[in-house]
Parts: structure tokens; sequence; C-alpha cells
């Protein structure tokens, strides 16, 4: 009878979570690298790392819609005390609106590649949430879902993901001193992208996403000179912030690296073709790209 009753509590607040569920994340694994009882042991992970993140609750707001993203993990090695080191793809996006309606178009906000994780895992062991201590598994995946959310929310009123970066920026500090969590000189840090994006210097990047996806994209189908516009001065503050910190940054570099393709495909239809020529000195990264479109669009 007591287990009864247990499992009933159980299903009750599992039923319950799903009601205030906010994201939509998807996880897939490569476990290639990884043999025997080892392997094994991963037999639940995806859908307990799923599971998690798609029934806990991150933000105190009522969600529309839940903000859809994805984890790809590729285990790399193994060790004693099912302890393992995996590489991660995250991703997130969200509607492109038509009016007052999402339409069937989507914007990806993030593409993060995490080439550091070690945790422990035991299989069918609960991941309970809690923002008081650092876990090696738990911590990892929260990081990621409040960049996903400060990513998010930002893009809908200027500013508001601060909340959510500043959390992720917690969990960096409770995390000094574990493998991966520090300040390195590596193509892409946890800390160093947290410290970046709240740097006051890079409000300027934060404002201008506001203005691309609300004002920009959001518009195109219904304001379209109107959207561009805005876009076009988005670009202008990311190219502003380029000036001021005159550097490298790991932010902007994602920003990129996640956008060039739909900087390309949103301007297709623009009729000055030489703003490919000004994404050009924007972002250099992609410059051979905007350079192709450049030559392709204005070919007679």
């Amino acid at each position: 009878m007591k287990t009864k009753i247990i499992f009933l509590i159980a299903s009750f607040f599992m039923l319950n979570s799903n009601l205030y569920s906010q994201l939509e994340c998807k996880v897939t694994l490569n476990t290639d690298n990884i043999q025997g009882g080892y392997r094994e042991n991963l037999q639940n992970f995806a859908s307990d790392i799923e599971n998690y993140i798609n029934s806990n609750k991150w933000s105190s707001d009522d969600f529309p819609q839940k903000i859809k993203c994805s984890m790809n993990i590729f285990f790399t090695t193994t060790s004693g005390e099912n302890r393992y080191s995996a590489q991660v793809f995250i991703g997130s996006q969200r509607p492109i609106y038509f009016g007052k309606n999402p339409s069937d178009k989507n914007t990806i906000l993030l593409r993060i590649f995490d080439d550091k994780w070690e945790f422990t895992y035991l299989k069918n062991q609960p991941i309970y949430k809690n923002e008081n201590k650092f876990d090696p598994l738990m911590s990892f995946i929260n990081f990621y879902v409040y960049l996903i959310l400060g990513f998010d929310y930002d893009t809908y009123s200027q500013l508001s993901g601060t909340n959510y970066f500043q959390r992720a920026m917690s969990i960096c500090n409770q995390a000094s001193g574990s493998i991966g969590w520090d300040r390195s000189n590596s193509a892409y840090s946890k800390f160093s992208f947290a410290e970046e994006i709240l740097n006051p210097k890079f409000n300027l990047f934060r404002q201008s996403q506001y203005i691309y996806h609300f004002k920009g994209l959001d518009l195109l189908a219904t304001k379209p000179e109107k959207g561009f516009t805005n876009i076009i001065s988005s670009l202008s503050k990311i190219d502003s912030l380029n000036y001021l910190i005159a550097g490298r940054s790991i932010v902007l570099k994602t920003y990129f690296d996640t956008k060039y393709l739909e900087f390309v495909d949103v301007f297709r239809n623009y009729p000055d073709k030489e703003i490919y020529l000004k994404l050009s000195k924007i972002d250099k990264s992609h410059k051979l790209i905007y350079d192709e479109a450049y030559k392709r669009l204005t070919k007679k």
C-alpha cells in the first residue's frame, strides 16, 4: 500500500511538472568510443537528460510556447567508477513571427560546441535540480539551460536575459577549479563566455539581438522595409562593439558562426546588395561567404 501511495505521489508531480514545462529539448548520443558495460550504463542517459530539462521549471514566467533546444553528446573516453568525458553541441531556436503569431519558420539563436565535459553517471540515478551546489553533471546542464533562456529572452525585450546570464555565471563561480570550467585561452570557455556576455560593453551586442529578431526578422513578413532597416541597425551596433573591444570575442565568434548563413539568406531579397560587403567587414571570419553571395546576386 505504501509503495502504491509513493507511486501515485510521484506520478502527480510528473504530470504537474509537464504543465509548467518551459523547454523542449532533444538529446542525442554518440557512444561509438565507449565499450562494454560503460556503454550499457548509458542506455537511459539521453532520456534522463531530456526529462530533467523538460520537466523542471526554469523561470517564474509563463511561456506561450516551449523553447526548442538540442544537445548532441559525443562520448570520448571513460575511466573507473563510471566517469565519462564528452563533447557537446548545444543549440536553440525560436520561431520567426508573422504579425502576432509564430510562423512555421525558425531562427537559430545559439550554437555552441563544448569539448570539455567530465562527469560521473550511474544508470537510473535520478538528477535533482539544486542550484546551491556544484555537480559536474547537473551544473553543466543548468549552465546551458540558462544561456538558452538568456539568449531567448534578449530577443523579445532589451537585456531581459540578464537574470539567466547571471545564474550561468554563478554556476561558473561554484565550479572554480573543476575540469572544463576554467578561464582558458582555448577557442571556447564557459567561464569566459558568461563573463563576456555580462560585460557592460556587450550590452551593444545584447541590444542588437532584440533589434535584429523582434524589430527585424519578426517584421519582415508584414513590414519588410522597417524590418530590414532595423536588421541593418542591429549590425551597426555589433560593428561598434567590434571597434570598442578591438580583440577576440567568444560571444561574437559564436554569434557569427551561428548566423552567417542566415544573414546571407535574409538579405537575398534586399535591393542593395552592397550589404554583403558591409557584412564581410563586420564578420571577417566569413568574408569569403559574403563576397561569394555578393558576386552571385549581382551577376548580370
